[in-house]
């Protein structure tokens, strides 16, 4: 516990913390944010998981430096905007498990000296099933899967620390879609909560290629998560689709997953 008139703050670093960097500045060309992809609407059957919108950065930038080749496009030529534009056209990014699962698996690395799967069970059931999500770990672990009280548990917001997350479960028009962002860092002041978190997003807003991996934060008074005031790309309130996915989900909760506890 952290009492509430002293100001305390942590954030993120290592390992983990480089991985989001490279998610928010990848390794090839002009360096652009990584595009967001969600292989849910395309259903691609390609067995890469970097096409499946689960790549790391560097897979990410090596598919598309041999993208770059066939089609004879100078990606050194191209800018920040012009290269991540090349990226969403051919499907390269990555959705918000996929960034999660790689820097969570960077801290359980660096943490804890083995990957996540060693601690993280699949929501896949059968021999069958626990083989696959053994031998595709990024494929199969999505948000509901983090957010499972196998894997992880609540806590309060007043108490969130870095590496911890923050699921949504049951967003979006149909309820069907779940979500999950990583907490990059925590200032408390006064009863108050700072939470800077890291996700991969694209709202209905971003057009063609402004969706991605991005940072923002909440300010949380007390426990109230929704209650708090959310920022991200200098939008708040009913014009933050990230908060308002938050507040459309049936469940809400900043999680520690049980191996970080």
């Amino acid at each position: 516990m952290h009492p509430i008139d002293q100001k305390y703050s942590e954030k993120l670093e290592g390992k983990a913390r480089a991985m989001i960097d490279l998610y928010l500045a990848l390794p090839i060309g002009a360096k652009p944010s990584c595009p967001y992809f969600n292989n849910r609407r395309r259903k691609s059957k390609s067995q890469l998981r970097v096409l499946r919108g689960k790549g790391s950065p560097q897979e990410i930038a090596e598919e598309a430096t041999i993208d770059a080749m066939h089609e004879r496009v100078d990606v050194k030529a191209l800018s920040t905007d012009k290269l991540k534009e090349f990226l969403a056209a051919r499907d390269l990014g990555v959705d918000c498990s996929g960034f999660a699962y790689h820097v969570l698996n960077s801290l359980s690395q660096e943490k804890r000296g083995r990957s996540i799967q060693s601690f993280v069970r699949s929501n896949r059931a059968g021999f069958v099933g626990r083989l696959i999500a053994r031998l595709r770990p990024a494929e199969n672990m999505g948000a509901s899967t983090f957010a499972n009280e196998r894997n992880s548990v609540a806590v309060a917001a007043s108490e969130a620390r870095p590496g911890d997350i923050v699921t949504f479960i049951g967003t979006g028009k149909d309820g069907a879609y779940n979500h999950i962002v990583v907490i990059t860092g925590i200032e408390r002041s006064g009863g108050d909560t700072r939470i800077s978190y890291a996700h991969s997003y694209a709202w209905p807003s971003d057009g063609v290629a402004d969706h991605g991996v991005r940072e923002g934060d909440m300010l949380v008074h007390g426990d109230d998560l929704l209650g708090g005031t959310w920022k991200e790309k200098g939008a708040t309130g009913s014009d933050n689709y990230t908060y308002m996915s938050a507040r459309n989900a049936k469940q809400v909760s900043v999680r520690r997953l049980k191996f970080l506890a």
